[in-house]
């Protein structure tokens, strides 16, 4: 079974984490037969570790990981690979895949201009 986890940050600040967690509960309403779970790179709970072993649990066999960040930094490129290798070697039956960060995708960034606009 297929998985999407939803990769951020993470802050200090509890309020920061509010527009993550609305996105996971708009993914699940919209896709509620499919697995998903939130994870933070540091700060807040739960972390990539306890998120994929909540979708192995779960059965999940494919996780696609959905970075939640506007563009390819040392976090998605060299931090969430070390995270994703330690996983891999912990269940070596799972097989990892990697968005890009959502500010990389065409329609993601258009969404973003045309807000933007709204604002002038």
């Amino acid at each position: 079974m297929t998985a999407s986890l939803f990769f951020c940050h993470g802050s200090r600040d509890p309020n920061w984490r509010v527009p993550f967690d609305a996105i996971l509960e708009d993914f699940r309403g919209m896709h509620a037969a499919k697995l998903s779970e939130l994870a933070f790179l540091e700060f807040m709970q739960p972390d990539f570790a306890a998120s994929v072993a909540s979708l192995v649990a779960q059965d999940a066999t494919q996780i696609r990981v959905i970075p939640l960040f506007l563009a390819a930094g040392a976090h998605t490129r060299k931090d969430l690979t070390e995270l994703i290798e330690k996983a891999q070697t912990k269940y070596p039956d799972v097989r990892f895949t990697v968005a890009p960060p959502i500010g990389e995708v065409d329609s993601i960034r258009a969404a973003i201009s045309s807000w933007v606009a709204t604002q002038l």
